[in-house]
């Protein structure tokens, strides 16, 4: 089956070159030369992959992303956006939205060949999605997913096979060339070590489900991805094998002491490095569905089936620390229903005819530290079950600490507009503060 390349860009010439070099690989392209006209083809169609431009008239490349992955019907579409913009910064604000990466206007066709495969459009990996479409709502991958509907499960399996394909394609290439390096450096053992063998080289409704299943989800890829690719243990198992050859030579008087022990030095920096990142990668997953609706208990039962994912993923990797769950209260604009409680005003009315704004700081403070009883038992025994080694702290900011600002005043925007700043600042951060900067070494 063809597959499908959509190209958002208010410039033909820019168009017409990824165009051409997009059908060099049997793709069917179309085009649009707005955000807005992409959307509207989204409402009928579905590409394999879309490639957006940033800078548009009306709204730009970031808002149509936003706008994409905030409908259910397109999340799972991979987008890359396709600009002059450049820079970790960009970057950053980029994934966190929902993209997979940034291009250049001036891209490789290698580096477009190695985009595509990595998002399963073309190649080996695009065959069996292809495949996988045809497979029934419970996923052979994760048997768990049959406990939902067959289009959340579909939606939740290819979430993860794009996510992990990033990934790989991000961090594991430069993990591997560091231990390849290291080990084709050190000589060969002496000829009485014959027996010595080497390892392998090493808010509410639909939406809110949605993301719960798909907040679980981002925290099982986030150390998934670590396991298939390149395991803690074998960067362990190398450490070891240099460790062994670096006794024997130690043993023997040979002159390669000093070179052994800067190749043990490396590989150990390597391993450091390689734990912090992954570490970073768990507590990304962890903060992607940080938000919780106005209604809605913020350390309930969804924020425990993250916490309990992240606490196994945590000791997989032998993790020793604090686990920092912050927690924040939006001042929405209110009215009232019944004495002492509260519902969201009126979409359309002026903000300054809200009964209320937020609450007291006491109040917001309290509200932060609302919990279900099996959120507050997981908690009370997380020493008990990981043997004091994965810590944990709640702390509410109550309002203190949005994310956006509120309008300096209430005259001139909506109860909507106001609540959907609100919305941001409703949210649960993780924070994890390891004991030590890399594993334990075996």
């Amino acid at each position: 089956m063809s597959k499908t390349a959509l190209i958002v860009d208010d410039s033909r010439t820019a168009r017409l070159v990824l165009q051409q070099k997009l059908e060099a690989h049997d793709l069917r392209v179309d085009n649009a030369e707005s955000a807005e006209e992409a959307l509207t083809y989204l409402g009928v169609n579905r590409p394999d992959i879309i490639f957006m431009d940033h800078e548009m008239p009306g709204m730009d490349g970031f808002e149509a992303v936003s706008a994409i992955k905030k409908n259910p019907a397109t999340a799972t579409i991979p987008i890359m956006m396709y600009t002059a913009q450049e820079g970790e910064l960009y970057v950053g604000q980029a994934r966190a939205l929902g993209a997979v990466g940034v291009l250049p206007k001036e891209v490789e066709p290698v580096e477009l060949s190695k985009v595509l495969e990595s998002v399963r459009v073309i190649g080996e990996h695009a065959e069996r999605h292809e495949r996988r479409e045809d497979v029934a709502a419970t996923s052979g991958d994760y048997p768990a997913l049959g406990n939902f509907d067959g289009d959340l499960g579909i939606l939740i399996q290819e979430l993860f096979d794009q996510q992990r394909a990033i990934l790989r394609r991000d961090l594991l290439n430069s993990h591997e060339t560091i231990a390849a390096r290291v080990i084709d450096e050190i000589k060969s053992p002496p000829p009485d070590d014959r027996g010595m063998t080497w390892p392998g080289t090493l808010l509410p409704g639909h939406w809110q489900a949605t993301s719960a299943v798909l907040a679980v989800v981002v925290v099982i890829f986030a150390t998934l991805f670590w396991t298939e690719t390149r395991s803690l243990e074998d960067v362990r198992s190398e450490n070891s094998a240099l460790q062994t050859m670096l006794d024997r030579q130690q043993a023997l008087g040979t002159q390669d002491v000093l070179q052994a022990q800067r190749q043990f030095d490396s590989i150990r920096q390597a391993l450091d490095s390689t734990y912090v990142s992954a570490i970073g990668a768990i507590e990304w997953a962890a903060n992607q569905s940080s938000l919780y609706s106005f209604d809605e208990m913020p350390l309930g039962d969804f924020r425990l089936s993250i916490m309990s994912e992240l606490s196994d993923r945590l000791a997989e990797l032998d993790f020793q620390g604090l686990v920092r769950i912050e927690t924040h209260v939006g001042s929405f604009c209110m009215s009232f229903s019944a004495p002492g409680d509260y519902v969201l005003a009126a979409g359309d009315q002026p903000a300054v005819q809200c009964e209320q704004i937020g609450f007291d700081a006491n109040e917001a403070y309290e509200r932060g530290l609302r919990q279900s009883v099996a959120f507050a038992n997981f908690i009370n025994l997380a020493g008990e079950r990981t043997d004091g080694r994965i810590r944990f702290e709640i702390i509410s900011l109550g309002h203190s600490s949005p994310l956006i600002s509120y309008p300096v005043g209430v005259d001139a925007v909506t109860a909507s507009e106001w609540n959907e700043i609100a919305a941001s600042n409703n949210r649960v951060d993780v924070s994890l503060y390891p004991d030590r900067p890399g594993p334990l070494v075996e």
